[in-house]
């Protein structure tokens, strides 16, 4: 390999004449704190939290290893991923924090100056040197289309280097310049958030939180990210317990209910023909769907970290622990040879994430693992939750909601592996992905 930091070799397009193991790690780097898998084929090159040399399409850049090294299965092959050059010495990150303070810092000025003079209507939010100053991104905002040309051309003669200008939104701003959150908290964007999902006001508004817009919406003026963390666990327990106004009709007590506590799932239930209030929990209710003993979102003790019923609280027994099992297909399948079916284009599913696809009313998830397919039924076998919009974390799978884990490859259920969901054979033609049901 070429250590000459201003050189750049793209990852070769043909099969390399390494024949041995790999090994892959996830490395985060570039100032918008991409990650991506990254392959050496020596084992004990880095560490984790080691900061490292990689390649990448930019480039040659510094990053930082948050994953220990893995082995690449043997069937796999290492094209799609970029190297892990060598561990950053220590003059390569003095060279670092020279660019970031200094290199950097001369750029932005000059940038802005250059926008100003040509009145264009944009902000410059950060700029990304690259290892050698081979390439400098520069990151802006604008309401509206911009000719950057001339400034493209100024900065390139001054910088004497090859220019990029990216434009981004208001959430990507936050991740490149802001620092600390409601919380005190390192902004959930610029730490461990890497996809930013759609938020609501329902995420607000069921969590009781304030309308106070400074309140719930966070660095960027959007509403705050973390909004969406317990948004399925309030949104099942309002669905469970009785709304406002319900007439309640128990041994206990007699009346209204006027407030829940989705959290506590518990209500507080105001006598008839009295002023007394009284709290009910969720499990002294009849005809009400009953919890499932040794879920862990919604019946678990809570020293285990659950919302369940506390000990010596009133209320039924708790029941048998509940076991998975596969969904049975659908009748006309069964019935019939198994067909072989196309649900996505590959480049639909990123690698290591997972997507549910509706199959002639028939759920699917599907999952991309070290560039391999697998597909399982849709839904969890607990309350029938959406497995394809699960997290994946290596080859397990975790329903959203409620935490249940199945190995992906093989559909076994974590707390008991005899117990599997159903599977299917998956296969590739071009950039078509095909299950056999």
């Amino acid at each position: 390999m070429n250590d000459d930091p201003n050189t750049y070799a793209p990852p070769p397009s043909s099969p390399p004449s390494h024949s041995g193991p790999y090994w892959v790690s996830t490395v985060r780097y570039g100032k918008m704190a991409f990650t991506g898998l990254f392959k050496t084929d020596r084992e004990e090159l880095v560490k984790r939290l080691d900061r490292c040399v990689i390649r990448t399409d930019r480039g040659k850049e510094y990053g930082t290893v948050l994953t220990v090294l893995s082995p690449l299965p043997a069937n796999q092959s290492a094209d799609g991923y970029f190297d892990i050059i060598r561990k950053a010495t220590p003059e390569d990150l003095k060279n670092s924090e020279r660019i970031d303070k200094e290199a950097r810092v001369k750029a932005i000025g000059f940038c802005k100056e250059e926008v100003k003079k040509l009145n264009l209507q944009m902000k410059v939010v950060e700029c990304d040197y690259v290892m050698g100053g081979e390439r400098v991104v520069f990151y802006f905002t604008s309401g509206t289309r911009i000719d950057f040309r001339d400034l493209v051309r100024h900065l390139a003669r001054d910088l004497r280097t090859r220019i990029e200008l990216k434009q981004v939104g208001a959430r990507d701003e936050a991740r490149l310049v802001g620092d600390c959150g409601h919380c005190g908290l390192t902004l959930c964007c610029r730490g461990h958030l890497k996809e930013l999902g759609g938020i609501t006001m329902d995420m607000a508004k069921v969590q009781k939180h304030t309308a106070d817009p400074a309140k719930i919406t966070g660095r960027c003026g959007k509403l705050l990210c973390c909004l969406r963390y317990e948004y399925t666990a309030y949104a099942e327990a309002r669905d469970l317990m009785p709304a406002r106004g319900t007439r309640i009709d128990i041994k206990r007590v007699k009346g209204f209910v006027i407030e829940q506590n989705l959290l506590l799932r518990e209500v507080t239930v105001i006598r008839e023909n009295s002023e007394e209030r009284v709290v009910v929990k969720l499990d002294e209710f009849e005809n009400l769907p009953k919890p499932v003993a040794g879920c862990d979102g919604c019946a678990s003790p809570k020293a285990q970290g659950g919302t369940g019923p506390v000990e010596g609280a009133a209320g039924p027994s708790p029941e048998p622990k509940a076991e998975p099992t596969a969904i049975p297909p659908a009748e006309s399948p069964a019935a019939s040879p198994a067909e072989w079916v196309k649900v996505c284009r590959t480049s639909d599913v990123g690698e290591g994430k997972a997507k549910q696809i509706d199959v002639a009313g028939r759920g699917v998830a599907v999952y991309r693992l070290f560039g391999k397919f697998y597909a399982t039924q849709g839904e969890c076998p607990h309350r029938q939750g959406p497995l394809g919009e699960g997290r994946v974390d290596g080859t397990t799978i975790q329903c959203p909601l409620h935490n249940w884990k199945f190995d992906l490859t093989t559909g076994a259920w974590h707390s008991n592996p005899e117990k599997k969901l159903k599977t299917y054979e998956t296969k590739v033609e071009t950039d078509d992905l095909f299950v056999r049901l």
